[in-house]
């Protein structure tokens, strides 16, 4: 239903409108560090890190949005958090309205609200299983360890409160979103070959990065010309907060 995704698509536009404020404080120090280790910037490297960045973005946005008045999450009563693994798990398989054997009565379970946010929490961290393989070159073992590590972050950020810029948690952390969260990494890293045969390794950007830096073009002079003149305004702006005036 579209009570259901319309929160999910609102929160990804409202990431959207923030991506270029922080893709544009990225992008200086993004670019000195390309030409400082490759001496060259590939346009498919920086696709693969801005929409790594992008990511993470709307993830992050899901976690804590829509936020709620300071009002509001004074007087919830509400449970802070669930440390009682697959309980939300057992309460949907247990749906009363799904008699299993009867196949007319299975869609009060794919279409209710437990199964959706099961799903969504699974493939929310399905990407960062792709990105951590494909482009971090890490194995299962530390891609999965980051991935818990990655839902334990946003946890932590709905039981604090948003780190306590409310007085208590307006959204249940809760044990099993770890357990979903890191089943999507896992997806990921196990998907990641099929989209690795179509897109370049990462050890033949560096190449074509490397090989690229033995010819200054008119496209890297502009881009060092831009480096150069942020730097310069830099400085100058400094100045004015560090010289006295006259």
């Amino acid at each position: 239903p579209p009570s259901l995704y319309r929160p999910y698509l609102e929160t990804i536009q409202t990431a959207l409108l923030f991506f270029p404020l922080v893709a544009f404080l990225f992008t200086l120090p993004f670019m000195l560090y390309q030409y400082h280790q490759y001496g060259a910037i590939l346009v498919l490297r920086v696709v693969m890190t801005y929409s790594f960045i992008l990511y993470l973005m709307c993830a992050y946005f899901l976690t804590i949005l829509p936020l709620p008045s300071r009002a509001q999450v004074a007087v919830l009563t509400s449970p802070r958090v669930q440390l009682v693994p697959f309980r939300e798990w057992f309460e949907l398989f247990l749906n009363p309205r799904v008699q299993w054997g009867e196949p007319s009565t299975w869609k009060f379970f794919f279409l209710s609200r437990g199964f959706f946010v099961l799903v969504m929490n699974v493939v929310m961290t399905v990407p960062f299983g792709i990105y951590l393989r494909y482009y971090f070159h890490l194995n299962l073992r530390k891609t999965l360890l980051l991935t818990l590590g990655l839902s334990l972050a946003f946890e932590l950020t709905q039981l604090s409160g948003l780190f306590f810029l409310y007085p208590r948690p307006y959204r249940l952390a809760d044990v099993d979103d770890l357990i979903t969260n890191t089943l999507g990494g896992w997806i990921g890293y196990r998907i990641a070959p099929l989209l690795m045969k179509a897109l370049p390794t990462r050890e033949r950007m560096d190449s074509v990065a490397y090989q690229r830096s033995k010819h200054v073009s008119i496209m890297r002079r502009l881009c060092a010309a831009f480096v150069d003149c942020s730097l310069l305004l830099l400085v100058i702006g400094a100045s004015f907060f560090v010289i006295p005036p006259p």
